[in-house]
């Protein structure tokens, strides 16, 4: 089989049929996102049954294709399967939130490394603290990680304005919102916050930064944090 064999490090990001036996398993490694064919993944017999499934971190050995996206995986082996987050719909939730931002914005080469490290520890971390916690922790490293990293500091009274084109309470554009100290104080230290209304009003906060820095699609996010609320009246 032609294409230059490499082995690397993966966390498995998403998987999809593509055949009736076989599949195609999309992997963020530290060189970036890596997209391979699993041929007869799903027989009885295949040597891949039970070594890859989403948010595993696993050793994979495939074939690079010079002149296509998708390549030819040849080995896979499990090195952590995180069976927990199975336990926890909320955390399956936010584990499902992560993968998408990191296989949506991380890049191809070097820095993708930072990406995969954020993506690995926080899968890793999940449960640990609330998840909407959990959540902001990982969106505000994943800004500063695609360089439009906000700064909360400077928010002195509640009718402080938070201006998004500057990415800070100090500015002249005209696209702002107001932010509340307590909520400020919440988006520097997510995991202190023990009030869920005001970490759902942070969360809103970025994903207003979101929309307009990175023109993410709010729709994944609104609907994992939905998820992860218990009172469903919190999201009205």
């Amino acid at each position: 089989m032609a294409g230059e064999l490499v082995k690397s490090e993966a966390i498995c990001l998403g998987i999809r049929p593509w055949s009736q036996t076989s599949h195609v398993v999309s992997w963020l490694t530290p060189s970036g996102k890596v997209s391979t064919l699993v041929k007869g993944a799903v027989r009885p017999k295949s040597f891949f049954l039970g070594q890859y499934d989403l948010n595993y971190t696993c050793e994979i050995v495939y074939y690079a294709r010079a002149r296509s996206d998708l390549h030819a995986l040849r080995e896979c082996a499990v090195l952590d399967s995180r069976d927990r987050l199975r336990t926890d719909y909320r955390a399956l939730a936010l584990s499902g939130y992560m993968r998408h931002v990191a296989g949506e914005l991380a890049p191809i080469g070097p820095e993708a490394e930072a990406w995969y490290g954020l993506l690995e520890s926080s899968l890793d971390s999940i449960g640990e603290v609330d998840p909407v916690a959990g959540m902001l922790e990982f969106d505000i490293s994943a800004l500063n990680l695609a360089g439009v990293s906000p700064d909360f500091t400077g928010c002195k009274s509640p009718s402080s304005r938070f201006y998004l084109e500057e990415g800070s309470f100090e500015g002249q554009s005209s696209r702002q919102m107001p932010i509340v100290p307590r909520v400020a104080a919440c988006l520097l230290r997510p995991r202190q916050e023990k009030n869920l209304k005001i970490l759902l009003d942070a969360a809103r906060v970025i994903g207003v930064y979101y929309n307009f820095h990175l023109d993410f699609s709010p729709d994944v996010r609104r609907s994992v944090l939905k998820m992860m609320v218990k009172e469903k009246g919190e999201m009205q």
